[in-house]
């Protein structure tokens, strides 16, 4: 196949988004669609190369896998190897455990499944996990475990249909994406499924390309190219991803590949030396990155500063031009390093597989290896009670766990009252609500959905926005329930979260993403005050800017008290929400402030005891305090 150096160009332009989206830098909030033009790219790449295999009649799997085995592995092992030491010594048992579990599933090319089952990409604690990035490169592998065969078997039949058959192909992995991230957003983001389609995209380019020229077209590849900077400066993490939308970028890159040669505008862009520069080193440039940052924003309290996370930019470039030229370069042939032989590459890989897979499994075996820290009496005790409610997971509903509001948990007596609605937030006040009411005939029903904001009224087909209708609609309807508490993480949908902005305040949403949840939640407690029932909203907990464990790791106590974020920031945090008028005056409002801050701080515990299990989410604890907060304030008991 012969050398584009504008697909290498092409490569630079993917990955410098990704690096600045990941440095936290909002001007690139769409950043992250690097990975889809990295996928667009392998495909075709890829695609190219099998097919040349193919027709000259020397294709082998045992060649091709060792291709990239040369190509893949080398650099990964190595950054994955650099980490270990950092790991070691500076992340808190959780955090390694995770970082474990994380170089089993690299083992086996399978770390988009793990982060699937534990991780949102988006998620503030995702920066912290030095091989999130890896899932990518999962993907890319399981596809290449199927999509070479493919090719094999309908050869014989010629190039046309086979790329009717990868069209087919992938336009039911766009519409099974389409489906996905309103029903199984993580699983969509994550899996194979419905990420094949970019992959493909790519594919179909390289089969329509095969023998043909590269037409020159100024127009369309100049579109390609603003259909990428569209996606990189005007997406967020709001945008559902893969979907309809990822066809931006996606048609984009194709686009480039298609039409972008001598003499248009985009070919001498991506053409110059120095973007056919990063662009050779962008695969050890990804690979670099996310440690790099996510290891300088455990270490560095309470965040990095943003001249650090950018010099961490330019780092992980030094960085991949010195793995690409010492790690890298030479592995990729036969000629260049000691692995001479297909036999030696497959036992190295083999060897080094274990190696990791051997470290991963001591590290999770050993929960996080927590002996490696030495704690304090104070300091056990206040992780020992940071802890979640022991029926979240059987009792809280989310996207890939539905739970129809009739089949809702109760606590203390099945006849409930009092029914505790919300997201993931009233998850352990509901189940201390159902402690606290023991030795009286108070039942307590539990409806929660992991992360859906306030979305009734909501007309879309999202599992939370049916979620949240069809149950606001049975406590309207029921006349079972005296008491609805109702309960939302609504700073945050406001302004998003504080982790990684504070001591400063994170840029707050635009209205047009805000008020829809504000209305929302207004709707909710009017519609089911409407009904008669007594409407009792608890006020969201302060958020942390570190979670409790890494706090108390971190010996951030004070005089006995786990110091968590100043009580002004907190209130600043708050003062666009309670400017609205939100909360309608026939509804009793419970300040939850008065019970976890003081005049000057908010406090993650106190006296031993740990308020939340995480940085945002009430321990049962904390969730006690509110609950009997919640019971002195209200005419619950006294209607007993």
């Amino acid at each position: 196949m012969e050398y584009r150096k504008e697909i290498d160009g092409l490569r630079a332009v993917a990955v410098l988004p990704v690096i600045l989206f990941h440095a936290g830098f909002s001007w690139f909030s769409g950043g992250y669609i690097g990975v889809d033009v990295f996928f667009v790219i392998s495909g075709y790449l890829i695609t190219s190369i099998l097919i040349k295999d193919l027709e000259n009649g020397r294709f082998s799997i045992a060649q091709f896998y060792e291709r990239r085995a040369r190509r893949i592995l080398p650099a990964l092992f190595f950054v994955m190897m650099c980490c270990i030491p950092f790991a070691y010594t500076w992340m808190i048992p959780q955090q390694f455990k995770d970082f474990s579990q994380a170089f089993v599933a690299v083992s086996f090319f399978s770390s988009n499944i793990l982060f699937w089952a534990k991780e949102d990409y988006f998620a503030p604690a995702a920066e912290l996990n030095p091989l999130l990035h890896t899932w990518s490169l999962a993907v890319e592998e399981q596809f290449y475990i199927f999509f070479p065969l493919l090719l094999l078997v309908l050869w014989r039949f010629g190039k046309r249909p086979i790329f009717y058959v990868v069209l087919g192909l992938s336009c039911a992995s766009l519409l099974l994406s389409e489906w996905g991230w309103r029903n199984s957003p993580s699983a969509n983001f994550y899996l194979l499924p419905t990420r094949a389609w970019e992959l493909g995209a790519g594919a179909m380019c390289a089969l329509y390309n095969y023998h043909r020229p590269i037409k020159a077209n100024k127009t369309l590849s100049t579109l390609g190219f603003c259909l990428i900077l569209y996606s990189i400066f005007l997406f967020d993490e709001s945008i559902p991803f893969p979907s309809a939308y990822t066809l931006v970028p996606v048609v984009g890159t194709a686009l480039i590949i298609l039409f972008c040669s001598t003499g248009t505008l985009v070919y001498n862009l991506l053409s110059l030396k120095f973007v056919v520069g990063i662009g050779l080193i962008s695969y050890s440039a990804y690979l670099w990155h996310q440690p790099l940052m996510a290891f300088a924003r455990i270490e560095i309290f309470p965040y990095p500063h943003w001249t650090t996370m950018l010099a961490l930019c330019f780092s992980s470039l030094a960085l991949a031009y010195l793995t690409w030229r010492y790690v890298e370069r030479p592995f990729r042939t036969k000629n260049g390093s000691w692995i001479n032989s297909r036999a030696k590459v497959f036992a190295t890989a083999f060897v080094a597989s274990c190696a990791v897979f051997s470290f991963g499994f001591y590290g999770h075996i050993n929960n996080g290896i927590p002996d490696r820290i030495r704690l304090s009496a104070e300091q056990s005790a206040y992780l020992s009670t940071a802890t979640s409610s022991p029926m979240r997971n059987k009792c809280h509903a989310s996207a890939d766990n539905p739970i129809k509001p009739q089949n809702a948990c109760r606590y203390n007596n099945d006849n409930a009252t009092i029914a505790v609605f919300g997201d993931s937030h009233v998850v352990e006040l509901a189940y201390a609500l159902g402690e606290q009411v023991k030795g009286t005939d108070i039942g307590v029903a539990h409806f929660s959905f992991s992360g859906c904001a306030a979305s009734y009224g909501n007309r879309d087909s999202s599992a939370c926005s049916e979620w949240a209708n069809n149950t606001v609609s049975y406590l309207i309807d029921s006349d079972e329930f005296t008491h609805i508490i109702v309960s939302y993480r609504m700073a945050a949908q406001i302004w998003g979260t504080p982790l990684g902005a504070y001591p400063n305040l994170p840029t707050i949403r635009s209205e047009d993403k805000a008020n829809p949840v504000i209305e929302s939640l207004r709707n909710t407690l009017e519609d089911i005050a409407a009904s008669g029932k007594q409407v009792i909203y608890v006020d969201q907990s302060p958020e942390l800017p570190r979670s409790i464990q890494e706090l108390v790791y971190a010996d951030r106590i004070i005089n006995g008290d786990v110091q968590g974020l100043s009580r002004d920031w907190w209130d600043a945090f708050n003062t666009f929400f309670n400017n609205k008028d939100i909360v309608p005056k026939f509804v009793e409002r419970i300040n939850v402030d008065k019970i976890l801050c003081d005049d000057e701080v908010c406090y993650a515990g106190k006296e031993g005891v740990s308020f939340y299990f995480d940085e945002d989410h009430l321990s049962v604890e904390g969730a006690k305090r509110i609950a009997d907060l919640i019971l002195s304030e209200t005419d619950i008991l006294l209607e007993r």
